[in-house]
């Protein structure tokens, strides 16, 4: 027997969703959803609304003078794809009161409800649940409690209940708890409870909260535990903040057995979608200090430095916004430290340098220094573009670490801070009769504690005439700059060390140096010269657009590009130029007299695919969509130095060497399966190669990847470059999917100069249904390291 209730049917079933923990919006409700229409037998069948439930049972008793009205067997409410289930159902029509009993079962938009018996009052919307069983989809939690109740408003009650997000009778973890309460957001609040392995209490707790359904909520992160020679045991315990929808902050208890406590804290804000910051900071009172350069980790010996500081502090961030309007852009860099060992000290966990740096080049594309750099640059960055102009303007801070804590005289420090910088261009444009030209001008004001600070202005027309035929592109082009210098503070510090073109050392007597206004100028003319041959290779038909071969795809075409390319410059040498002032290298100009050629091969292939979208007639249709790919990239390329050819200064040292050594570059990297990045600069003269980088990536989903690197450097001592290092370096990666759960992953560096070992590492992530597991341990010079991780599913 099947009849229809309709509001009875919809407030039963709206109560009961509610149950679930699930927003009264979704039901469709209607103004007067809490007055009830009497059930009247055998009534018109009645067209349903939109937001009426449909009620089926196997019997019904009751008529309109009943007090209730009851149902038995296969007792169902349904709205679309959301079902309720009971054996019994039995409804008070004056009082709005509904009981059920029975296999009470629901399905309300991917949560699940089970209990043996509920009663509710649809008046006031409060009610109850024996036995009950809930599960929500998102954030995929199991709540299993012996009574759940329904309060006045949005929020539910249980006592002793258990909370997981494994399934199955015994969990791999859970909570249990003598009371708690969901909101209809999902969150989640403990009181006096237990945190259980496999049922066995591990630790007890008197208030715990765990996230719902909303991505951001605060409370503890997982705890990140290592062990290192270095630090000791470490426990850093991260407590996540939510500020506002536009803010939030992260606050680090960093525990080290060696070191003592650090306290963390990072903020992040995002006021609309053209601004966002990240900003970081560590303090930690440090339980070791280096007071002699032979109480330091032995890799840290090299730099003639000390660390005699136990306050250790890290203070950095970055932000991209916008200043009045959103076309003036701010970017800022923030980065100081206390002392030049701490980023080494400090590589790992979860506010680490290399977290940190990980995260600054993912947020902004922007990097910091290298941790073994002595220099950390904050910069604050202001630019505004119009369609031919555009502007900059920078200040600059570098942080020089060799003059902190007592190492040397901050009165002798000569590090330069830009205070500020400012530019303005005019863009590559056309002038008149094919004639383009582009006009850069700069100026900064220099400061030094110790040595020349003043102001210099540069600015640098260039006029460029493109001349194109079918065959041949030919682009002459000339250009000048004009600097200008004043300076306001004028010291002599003698002999100063600057690294010259090509890496050479070279010495600058700052007694020859002049105080007062001076001008240099400097004028560049030269060439480039390019053609671009192609030929197209057909290797298979285009797929035909049928519904049937959705999905198939295969490379149609083959093109390859040849380009020859000719380059040439010639660049004057001032005069007098040691009467200069010197800040940067734009201040010593080498002249250049140089021809640069090369020949570039790119293989671009073209790809059909059969894919489908909606037809005017509703069905699906099919079409050809083509994507086009430069897969592989071949290049090689030299110079010759005209002035080196005709050089006759230090002759009875270095040799004439105009050629240059020959770079050949290789890139591949289709679709799938493989990426291949390798570059070779080969010596005419040694005959062997100076330098090389290589990098190959095999990788499938499913199966893992393994990555292969070297990078070689030597060393050279000639007339126009100087190199004292020698590298050569191998690097080893890999990761397999054993399976489903388990990742196996491997990291090796090993110095082939030094003759040792540089990274030994191995990680290990079981990731199971409610929870992942992470293993790493680690060797690199003077310190071992194992670190182990958890993460409990969506909490």
């Amino acid at each position: 027997m099947k009849r229809k209730l309709s509001r009875i049917s919809l407030a039963v079933g709206a109560f009961l969703v509610l149950s679930l923990c699930l927003p009264w919006t979704i039901i469709g409700k209607s103004p007067d959803h809490n007055k009830v229409r009497k059930y009247v037998p055998d009534a018109p069948v009645q067209a349903l609304d939109q937001d009426e439930w449909t009620f089926s049972a196997d019997r019904v008793v009751g008529d309109h003078t009943s007090e209730y009205v009851e149902a038995f067997g296969n007792v169902s409410l349904s709205l679309g794809e959301d079902q309720l289930r009971a054996d019994f159902a039995r409804y008070y029509q004056a009082t709005g009161w509904v009981f059920l009993k029975g296999h009470i079962r629901a399905h309300w938009g991917g949560d699940f409800l089970q209990a043996d018996e509920g009663e509710f009052d649809l008046n006031n919307m409060t009610g109850w649940l024996k036995n009950g069983k809930l599960f929500m989809a998102k954030p995929h939690v199991y709540v299993e409690a012996e009574r759940v109740g329904k309060s006045v408003g949005d929020s539910y009650t249980f006592k002793n209940a258990k909370v997981t997000s494994c399934s199955g009778q015994t969990p791999a973890w859970s909570v249990t708890s003598e009371e708690g309460d969901i909101s209809l957001d999902g969150r989640i609040q403990l009181y006096r409870s237990a945190f259980r392995i496999k049922d066995v209490p591990v630790f007890y707790w008197p208030y715990m909260v765990l996230p719902g359904r909303t991505p951001r909520q605060s409370g503890f992160l997982m705890p990140y535990v290592a062990s290192s020679d270095k630090l000791g045991l470490q426990v850093n315990l991260p407590y996540y903040w939510v500020i506002n929808d536009e803010m939030d902050a992260t606050f680090y208890q960093n525990y080290m057995s060696r070191r003592g406590y650090m306290q963390g804290v990072e903020f992040r804000h995002t006021e609309d979608a053209s601004s966002r910051g990240l900003w970081q900071a560590d303090f930690l009172n440090d339980n070791i200090r280096a007071s002699n350069e032979s109480d330091e980790w032995k890799d840290y010996r090299d730099d003639g430095l000390t660390r005699k500081n136990r306050d250790r502090w890290w203070v950095r961030g970055k932000y991209d916004g916008w200043l009045g309007s959103p076309q003036w852009k701010i970017k800022v860099d923030l980065d100081l430290v206390s002392d030049q060992n701490y980023l080494r000290d400090f590589t790992d966990g979860p506010n680490g340098y290399d977290k940190t740096r990980e995260e600054f080049l993912d947020v902004f594309g922007r990097d910091i220094e290298n941790k073994d750099s002595l220099h950390r640059l904050n910069k604050l960055y202001v630019s505004r573009s119009w369609d031919r102009f555009g502007v900059t303007g920078l200040t600059q801070y570098d942080q020089n670490l060799a003059y902190r804590n007592g190492n040397n005289p901050n009165s002798e420090n000569p590090t330069i801070q830009i205070l500020p910088e400012l530019n303005a261009y005019a863009w590559q444009q056309s002038l008149i009769g094919g004639l383009e030209g582009s006009l850069d001008t700069k100026y900064d004001y220099f400061h030094r504690e110790y040595g020349d600070s003043g102001h210099r202005a540069i600015i640098s027309p260039e006029l460029k005439y493109p001349m194109k035929s079918r065959y041949l592109t030919v682009i002459p082009s000339v250009s000048m700059q004009e600097t200008a210098y004043s300076l306001t503070s004028r010291e002599d510090v003698g002999d100063m060390t600057i690294v010259g073109t090509g890496g050479r050392d070279e010495t600058i007597d700052t007694s020859k140096i002049k105080d007062g206004f001076q001008t240099r100028t400097t004028w560049t003319g030269g060439f480039t010269a390019f053609s671009e041959m192609t030929r197209t290779f057909d290797l298979a038909g285009a797929p035909k657009a049928d519904p049937s071969l959705a999905g198939t795809s295969r490379w149609t075409k083959l093109k390859n590009s040849i380009i020859p390319r000719l380059a040439y410059t010639y660049t004057n040498r001032p005069t007098n130029q040691e009467k200069l002032p010197y800040f940067d290298s734009d201040d010593r100009v080498d002249g250049r007299n140089a021809v640069t050629y090369s020949l570039t091969s790119v293989l671009d292939r073209r790809r059909d695919s059969v894919v489908l979208s909606p037809g005017s007639d509703g069905e699906p249709a099919a079409q050809v969509a083509r994507d086009y790919l430069d897969f592989l990239l071949f290049r090689v390329e030299q110079s010759y130095d005209i002035r080196e050819a005709q050089r006759t200064d230090e002759r009875d040292i270095y040799e004439r060497r105009p050629f240059s050594d020959i770079m050949t570059e290789l890139k591949i990297k289709p679709t799938n399966y493989v990426d291949i990045l390798s570059r070779y600069w080969f010596s005419p003269y040694k005959g062997d190669m100076t330098q090389t980088e290589n990098s190959i990536r095999f990788y499938k989903d499913g199966l893992g990847e393994i990555t292969v690197g070297y990078d070689f450097l030597q060393s050279l001592d000639e007339y126009k470059r100087t190199r004292d290092d020698n590298l050569s370096v191998l690097k080893l990666g890999g990761k397999w999917d054993i399976n489903e759960a388990v990742t196996l992953g491997a990291m090796f560096r090993h110095d082939f100069i030094s003759e040792r070992d540089l990274e030994r590492t191995i990680t290990l992530d079981w990731a199971a249904e409610c929870y992942t597991l992470h293993f790493t341990y680690s060797q690199r010079p003077n310190d071992n390291r194992f670190a182990v991780g958890f993460d409990l599913l969506n909490f």
